[in-house]
């Protein structure tokens, strides 16, 4: 279950510099992009970055934003060599030497109104010098602030923009041999996590005491805790939450856990720029009768979601056939509201997801997130939440650690 800890990678982190994947895997993930830029009629791709959408940036170009309020723009064109923008120029020789990218410039905020010439110009010689005169531009809509598209239009009267999420998603579905085996290696940072906190739960101790024993034992693996961004590693734990879902707004209290209890422990790992969520059920003493229904039907639907999960299928699909049991074991009120699973791995989360009427397939090689979970107010929850590896043929969890509930 254990992780080898790379010194080397703790140093950077410890510098304030991302650790960086090898060579091969730097010029192997613009080479893909490059060929799905193609396939989408795109001839220069220009993403967004933020604390709050950080996985893109540092996956293409090795860069982590070092504030919540820090933004980048990264250029990506079909020939010539890519370009990252900073907003921060305090931190321009740190984002330097971080990322791979060779050229690293700053850019105005778009804040800063009265710097609106010098964000045009800036935007303008980073893509017309990288393509053609009228570029077909690439841009996340859904990801990027519109307060951008108005400066690229300025800055960009004769460039069309396209849509470029399907590029992304393409990335996160076929993943390459090292993003698998980052992915397997993040997979095994939240197993001890969970171990740590399913040895430290019991009646009596106070939630963040079994969420800090997670943290700590995640922590001396190599998990990453990243300021202010929302993929960061984390714990969250439903001892006490009324929510029907696997996720609330308070990680944890100091509210100490009580006899009788069977809650959900939902924890994210973060590790060497990958991602993996995961979930297990915890009963403080033996559950009862109607607890142990509830984790019964939550396993049924877990065993379905692994058995029918593979490389084709429609996202829409496989919820149908896990909301089938569901509805069978009477819980259709209480199953998670959020969703039942979603492609994952190099970034949290993009489609397909496992919910009604998504149309996307899963693709061979990806990696899925499954999370099943019935949650009941003032009787109990469960949920069993793990990352499958897809092929043409099934799909095979990563995560190793038991899947039972786990009676402290």
């Amino acid at each position: 279950m254990s992780t080898m800890l790379d010194p080397r990678a703790e140093v950077e982190k410890a510098k304030g510099r991302a650790p960086q994947p090898p060579v091969e895997e730097q010029v192997g993930r613009l080479n893909r992009t490059r060929e799905s830029m193609e396939r989408h009629g795109i001839d220069v791709l220009l993403l967004y970055g933020s604390s709050g959408i950080p996985e893109m940036t540092r996956y293409l170009a090795g860069y982590v934003h070092v504030f919540p309020g820090a933004s980048s723009l990264l250029v990506i064109p079909l020939e010539g060599k890519p370009v990252l923008l900073i907003d921060q120029p305090w931190h321009l020789a740190e984002a330097a030497r971080m990322s791979w990218i060779e050229d690293v410039r700053q850019y105005p905020n778009p804040a800063r109104k009265w710097l609106a010439d010098e964000l045009q110009a800036a935007i303008r010689q980073a893509v017309q010098t990288r393509g053609a005169p009228s570029p077909r531009v690439g841009v996340f809509a859904g990801v990027m602030p519109s307060i951008y598209a108005d400066v690229l239009s300025a800055s960009l009267p004769d460039a069309i923009s396209v849509e470029a999420i399907p590029v992304w998603e393409e990335l996160v579905g076929s993943p390459s041999a090292y993003d698998g085996e980052m992915i397997r290696a993040a997979a095994r940072v939240a197993d001890a996590g969970f171990a740590a906190a399913v040895e430290t739960a019991g009646a009596g101790v106070p939630e963040y005491e079994v969420c800090f024993a997670a943290l700590r034992a995640m922590a001396s693996l190599g998990a990453e805790f990243l300021h202010g961004s929302g993929v960061s590693t984390h714990i969250n734990i439903g001892s006490f939450s009324d929510a029907i879902s696997n996720v609330r707004p308070f990680l944890y209290s100091s509210e100490p856990l009580e006899q009788g209890q069977m809650f959900w422990l939902d924890l994210s790992a973060s590790h060497a720029g990958y991602y993996t969520d995961s979930d297990r059920t915890i009963s403080v003493g033996e559950p009862n009768e109607e607890q142990r229904r509830i984790f019964d039907a939550t396993t049924e639907i877990y065993r379905v979601m692994c058995s029918e999960a593979r490389a084709g299928i429609a996202g829409g699909e496989l919820w149908e056939l896990a909301n089938r049991v569901v509805e069978k074991a009477g819980y259709a009120e209480y199953s998670n509201h959020i969703y039942l699973g979603h492609t994952t791995g190099i970034t949290t989360s993009v489609r397909p997801v496992v919910a009604k009427g998504e149309t996307a397939e899963l693709r061979a090689g990806s990696f899925l997130n499954i999370e099943p979970g019935i949650f009941v107010p003032g009787v109990g929850s469960a949920c069993i939440e793990d990352t499958l590896y897809l092929t043409e043929d099934g799909a095979t969890p990563i995560n190793e650690f038991g899947t039972e509930v786990h009676v402290v």
